[in-house]
């Protein structure tokens, strides 16, 4: 996604002071978290409000997580379609992403239409977003919500997705068994967690430079490349990475923010690709940067994940501190990356965060179908042999959670509680 950064120390930073299972769905319990430096995990200190009372008549759901893991819940595309209002699929799709981890797949979709998915993606939201700045042969004729991403072409051969290439991914040595002599054998395999110096695979959460960011994306598969071809997108749990660090580690990043720049994430990107154009005077001044906090708090749950993870980020600062003028320009127009970037989030956060038993990676069908919440998430696209095999994907991006509802049962009232880094999944 992003260019090879400068990076540097950068003195220029204003000081200020430092800031410090119930229902249909249920929860999705959690295995115990292997413990650093042998400290036990913490339990999140503020638990999920959950429904007392199911609205609606239960059905059955997959009982873990995908696969094989505590992160992510699957539903059949037959029972969700046989929800027919559109306040029965809200309430069961919200509540589905709030009690999955931020991960729910739908499978045996086939053949959606543009107007089904724009449906569903309402249902996670009532603000669908329609994609400005992005060209509309990347876009769904009539239908702007949904982008299209991919390798597929036009009949005149020009394409008509978003189309961006993903670096190989790391390896790593794995013990395989021992020979007669009592030697180890080993092999050689792909890995997902992130490798600081490859800086692969580029785990992100999506446009981290707004305010707010987008709550929720849905991403449909409508061709893939064969089974064991690539072209898997890989999604990892902040929420249980957060809660296996040691509560004074956590405590310590509770008052670091992120300074996530959109004019510093062009210049990376310029970096590889000098025609891209940097942010005009007067675009930078109507995209300020956001400074975001690593983490974040769900303000309807209180539930706590990790977040900040864009290429996006310029500097990562104490909670109340800025950067200077001078010090902006260098990240926004030089595409200077602050030492603090590479340090804490390429150096050690995201090495942790992406762990296997934090990871689920999933091998696209045709008609399935894909939602994440994007604030306790990251997520990633694996290489595939584009020469070889079409892709083709439709996404949809949900800006902002639907208002906390109240729902009815047995007459009775109850409360549900409830452009960029986009091309790559």
């Amino acid at each position: 996604k992003s260019g090879t950064a400068v990076t540097r120390k950068m003195p220029g930073v204003v000081a200020a002071s430092s800031g410090g299972g119930g229902g249909f769905f249920g929860v999705v319990g959690r295995s115990p978290s292997a413990p650093i430096s042998g400290k036990p995990a913490p339990t999140p200190s503020s638990p999920r409000r959950l429904l007392v009372t199911a609205p609606f008549p239960g059905r059955s759901v997959a009982a873990g997580g995908l696969g094989g893991g505590a992160f992510g819940l699957e539903l059949s595309g037959a029972e969700v379609r046989s929800w027919r209002t559109f306040e029965e699929r809200r309430w069961r799709l919200t509540r589905a992403l709030s009690d999955s981890g931020g991960l729910v797949l739908i499978r045996g979709l086939a053949k959606m239409t543009p107007e089904e998915l724009v449906e569903f993606s309402r249902a996670v939201g009532d603000d669908v977003e329609r994609n400005p700045g992005i060209s509309s042969k990347f876009l769904i004729a009539g239908w702007p919500e949904i982008q299209v991403i991919g390798n597929v072409t036009d009949d005149n051969g020009e394409l008509r997705a978003m189309f961006s290439v993903a670096p190989p991914l790391p390896t790593k040595t794995k013990t395989t068994g021992e020979t007669a002599g009592g030697k180890s054998t080993t092999t050689t395999v792909t890995t997902l967690q992130y490798d600081p110096e490859l800086r692969s695979p580029v785990w992100h959460t999506d446009q981290a430079f707004r305010s707010p960011p987008p709550f929720a994306s849905l991403l449909y598969c409508r061709t893939s490349p064969p089974p064991g071809s690539g072209a898997d997108t890989a999604f990892a749990d902040m929420t249980a990475a957060l809660a296996a660090l040691p509560a004074d580690r956590q405590t310590q990043l509770a008052g670091l923010r992120a300074v996530c720049s959109y004019a510093h994430h062009n210049a990376k990107v310029a970096l590889r690709t000098p025609s891209y154009p940097l942010l005009t005077p007067k675009q930078r001044a109507a995209h300020p940067p956001q400074y975001q906090p690593l983490v974040y708090a769900d303000p309807h749950t209180g539930v706590k994940s990790l977040y900040g993870f864009s290429s996006s980020v310029c500097a990562v600062l104490a909670a109340g501190a800025q950067l200077t003028p001078d010090a902006l320009d260098a990240c926004e127009l030089e595409a200077v990356e602050e030492a603090s970037v590479r340090e804490l989030m390429y150096g050690e956060l995201l090495p942790w965060a992406t762990q296997d038993r934090f990871v689920y990676s999933h091998q696209w069908e045709e008609g399935d179908l894909v939602l994440w919440d994007n604030l306790r998430t990251i997520h990633t696209a694996t290489p595939f042999d584009a020469a070889s095999h079409p892709r083709e994907m439709w996404r949809t991006t949900v800006a902002a959670r639907p208002p906390a509802a109240t729902a009815h049962s047995d007459g009775g009232d109850v409360d549900t509680g409830e452009d960029g880094d986009r091309d790559t999944a």
